[in-house]
């Protein structure tokens, strides 16, 4: 497994990773941070992991079979899947990992599940074994073995999208990249929608630390023509189109 392996707050700069390289840091409280990108659409991939318990819960598994290869050379095997969204590049690897995986839970929003949507070719089935059911732009707390997240329903880009944070990362999915936001032209989209949960982010973010990283959905240009795999909070707060946008000012003035 081809690795960069750190303490949080050591490196001053953000390593590109190589398609399925992964980035491992590990946080003050032992739980450790997996980040890979994989995939001709350069998805993110995130990971928190508690090896005292051997819980491994990952976001939008990408290429199952790297995962499980990855995670076996560390004694280690996923145990739960954390879904932002059902847009099938998300859930690319969701039939692999439950044949290599059959044990896995399966967590996502119960709003994924739109009447019709499944007929675009955007959209994948997911069987979750357990669903979150909280209201667009708030946010609860998903707790195993030390694994602390908390899941903001932040629909717009597609139904029933969702962001986690903990243990030093925001996973945005596709509701923020690093520098912009994500599309609302495909089936299902709610433009609106996703301008109230990128207000809602904003808020959210200003109360996370700002050395926090923000991991978006997939890797796409920052401002100076670079593609990190992650900013800053702080940088994205500085930087990010929209969450900078004129649109935001509006909502709040609603």
């Amino acid at each position: 497994m081809s690795r960069y392996c750190y303490a949080v707050g050591s490196l001053a700069f953000t390593i590109m990773l190589g398609d399925g390289e992964f980035d491992i840091q590990k946080s003050e409280d032992g739980i450790e941070v997996w980040v890979t990108q994989m995939g001709n659409y350069m998805n993110m991939n995130t990971a928190w992991i508690n090896r005292s318990t051997g819980t491994v819960a990952i976001v939008d598994p990408f290429d199952s079979k790297r995962w499980v290869s990855a995670l076996k050379e560390e004694g280690l095997r996923p145990t739960h899947l954390l879904y932002t969204h059902t847009h099938r590049d998300h859930v690319e690897g969701y039939k692999e990992m439950i044949g290599l995986v059959p044990e896995v839970e399966v967590w996502g929003h119960e709003n994924t599940s739109v009447s019709g949507l499944l007929s675009f070719a955007v959209f994948k089935k997911v069987d979750f074994t357990n669903k979150w059911n909280n209201a667009p732009n708030t946010t609860i707390q998903w707790n195993c073995d030390g694994i602390n997240l908390g899941v903001t329903h932040s629909p717009g880009h597609a139904p029933g999208h969702v962001t986690l944070h903990g243990h030093g990362v925001y996973h945005a999915g596709d509701l923020l990249f690093t520098a912009h936001s994500g599309r609302v032209d495909l089936p299902g989209s709610d433009p609106l929608a996703q301008w109230k949960s990128i207000l809602y982010a904003r808020k959210l973010l200003l109360d996370l630390p700002k050395e926090w990283r923000l991991i978006p959905g997939h890797r796409y240009d920052w401002i100076d023509g670079t593609t990190p795999d992650w900013v800053s909070i702080e940088e994205a707060l500085k930087h990010n189109f929209s969450l900078n946008s004129p649109v935001l000012q509006q909502l709040e003035g609603n």
